[in-house]
């Protein structure tokens, strides 16, 4: 069998997108699951537009989801360089085998010529191909003759009409005219190779073995066929993953929010989280078991299993996995994940144990780590901040009679040695209230002490708070005004 090796081959002219981790993600599980290599290959030849901020994002993006490469521009590996930009001999080798079989020829037609070909091509209702002029030998001489002409290199498309077929792992079969493709450019005239001959080349090279890669590639497969059989190269399997869409199953864009992968981590959606969410984008497990780890997914993972139509990006699904992954998350792990968004407060207040337990006590409605500033806010501001709504229950007469009868009765006594103690003085004042309701009273207790009508539990409240924090906090509250 042959040694499995497969490529996510990204170009830094952007940050990591969504669309091109989930398909790192499909060739990464690929390879755990068959054994084979994972190989991050950058493909920088766009020299104007590729930038190395751009590269070290890829990098962060795919270390941060859990897929970490077997070879690579930073790791190294036998067939190397790995950044397009380091293989420009290399491409000018397969060039000239091209050329010297008569494979390839060179084109010194311009812009403006090639543009009228088109727009004729146009006005007369026919696809457009080009239309061979440089492949005769006395036009291209006579061409050649002029030095401010360009000179890019095409490839020879077979003289008889015929079809390039090919069995894709996903798709089944496809097929495609190769009278409609074209003698196509290999090289371009500023000398750098065009992106279906370098990735052939690249293919070749790194010895790959399947090429699973989003569907908007599916009309560049016929030509890297058509340069594998001229170059005398076995042709690699075929699987085209269909597209990310948005939920209006438009193309995803920056319009439906955040497209790239650090803008979700930015956000605070847990690295894996979001990896398990990709994973079924037009995936499923054969074990119905949607929620796991890379290794686990690894052992179910096929391409069989991949769907043909695109996926919808489904917001509240990824909402809801986050949450999840939050709440069953280790408190001192999720601790260290929730400390950057914590920096407006004073963690000082507070020793370790306390500050776990604050953790603990709100995280359950907790959608991404960002949420944990505002959650917390009421145990690090003094007076916290009054929502509208504690607003007007700090304003009723029922509330007043809750606060004279905990800070007359009920505190003096209550133990703050734990939640628990607390919680038994919360009960007691409750039962001192009747007939009023019980959320009535714990309303009326929450918006003094917190400023608001929901948060974490009463009692776990209190006790970290403290003591003294309380009563200076009702102090605080006793001057609104009472109805």
């Amino acid at each position: 069998m042959t040694d499995i090796r497969v490529r996510i081959a990204p170009s830094p002219t952007g940050n990591l997108h969504v669309g091109t981790a989930r398909t790192a993600l499909f060739n990464y599980l690929y390879a755990k699951h068959t054994g084979g290599k994972f190989i991050l290959r950058i493909e920088d030849t766009d020299l104007s537009r590729s930038e190395e901020q751009y590269v070290t994002d890829i990098f962060n993006g795919l270390k941060q989801l859990g897929l970490e490469w077997d070879e690579g521009p930073d790791t190294g590996g036998p067939y190397g360089p790995y950044k397009q930009s380091e293989r420009f001999d290399l491409y000018r080798e397969y060039a000239e085998k091209l050329v010297q079989t008569g494979k390839a020829y060179y084109c010194y037609c311009t812009t403006e010529e090639l543009d009228t070909e088109k727009q004729k091509a146009i006005a007369e209702k026919r696809p457009y191909v080009y239309s061979r002029r440089c492949c005769d030998p006395q036009i291209a001489t006579d061409l050649a003759k002029n030095n401010d002409r360009p000179k890019a290199l095409r490839f020879r498309i077979p003289e008889t009409p015929e079809k390039v077929v090919f069995q894709d792992l996903i798709r089944n079969e496809v097929s495609f005219e190769t009278a409609l493709i074209g003698d196509f450019v290999i090289v371009k005239s500023n000398g750098t190779a065009s992106y279906n001959f370098a990735v052939v080349v690249d293919d070749i090279t790194m010895k790959i073995s399947h090429v699973i890669r989003g569907e908007d590639h599916v009309s560049n497969t016929p030509k890297q066929i058509l340069l594998y059989e001229a170059l005398g190269e076995p042709v690699p399997e075929f699987a085209h993953v269909g597209m990310i869409l948005a939920p209006d199953r438009s193309k995803l864009s920056k319009r439906h929010g955040a497209t790239a992968v650090a803008e979700f981590i930015r956000q605070g959606y847990l690295p894996e989280a979001f990896c398990n969410f990709l994973a079924l984008l037009g995936w499923s497990p054969p074990d119905g078991v949607e929620v796991g780890s890379l290794d686990h997914f690894a052992t179910q993972f096929t391409l069989d299993r991949i769907v043909l139509s695109p996926a919808v990006f489904d917001q509240e699904k990824l909402n809801w996995l986050n949450g999840m992954y939050i709440r069953e998350m280790a408190l001192p792990a999720l601790f260290t994940r929730v400390t950057p968004y914590l920096a407006h407060h004073d963690l000082s207040r507070y020793p370790e144990e306390k500050l776990l337990m604050i953790l603990d006590a709100v995280r359950e409605p907790l959608t991404v780590l960002s949420d944990i500033t505002d959650a917390v806010g009421y145990f690090f501001e003094d007076p916290p901040p009054v929502l509208p709504e504690a607003e007007e229950v700090l304003q009723s007469a029922e509330t007043h009679a809750v606060l004279k009868q905990f800070q007359e009765t009920v505190l003096p006594t209550m133990a703050f040695e734990s939640p628990e103690t607390i919680s038994v003085g919360i009960k007691a004042l409750v039962e001192a209230m009747k007939p009023m309701k019980t959320k009535a009273v714990m309303w009326a207790l929450r918006a003094a002490l917190t400023g608001r009508v929901h948060g974490a539990d009463l009692g776990k409240t209190l006790y970290i708070l403290g003591k003294e924090t309380v009563l200076k906090r009702l102090d605080q509250v006793s001057s609104l005004t009472v109805l």
